[in-house]
């Protein structure tokens, strides 16, 4: 299964917003590449996890980081902005997040190798996160592995 589509119905599982967002909000780290790093586990396909870290760092820094901050800003009502046409802008940067997050993840599907024996899904976790050079959060990442099982 391509990546996109495993992680929009491992998304939608009960707990596994929550567990990635609680990565990302309280240790930092990038949803869609914990997503790629699960699948890619999941799917046996071995890949150059500091390539990825590599690619995922600059797209955050670059691309995911500030859309979010955008979205992020326009939650709460703007002085001297009304609330629908702020909202409506708020949607459309929210699509173009995802967006980008669809782009990032085709991306590391692409530096993935092909399929083979299933791995283990929370070392997977645990060797992107070392990768990316954030020391592993094993109890959060747990939390993550947990909730695609």
């Amino acid at each position: 299964m391509k990546l996109w589509d495993w992680a929009l119905q491992a998304y939608a599982r009960q707990h596994v917003a929550d567990a990635c967002l609680h990565l990302q909000d309280a240790h930092g780290q990038n949803v869609p590449y914990l997503l790629w790093a699960a699948w890619a586990a999941g799917e046996g396909r071995g890949a150059d996890a500091k390539a990825a870290a590599l690619l995922m760092k600059r797209w955050d820094t670059e691309v995911g980081a500030p859309l979010r901050g955008v979205r992020r800003a326009l939650k709460a009502p703007f002085p001297a902005v009304a609330d629908a046409p702020r909202e409506s802008f708020r949607e459309a940067v929210k699509g173009v997040e995802l967006q980008g997050e669809r782009v990032l993840m085709e991306s590391l599907e692409a530096m993935s190798g092909p399929s083979s024996a299933p791995q283990d899904v929370l070392e997977g976790l645990v060797a992107a996160a070392k990768a990316s050079g954030d020391p592993p959060r094993r109890a959060a990442l747990e939390r993550l592995a947990d909730a695609l099982a």
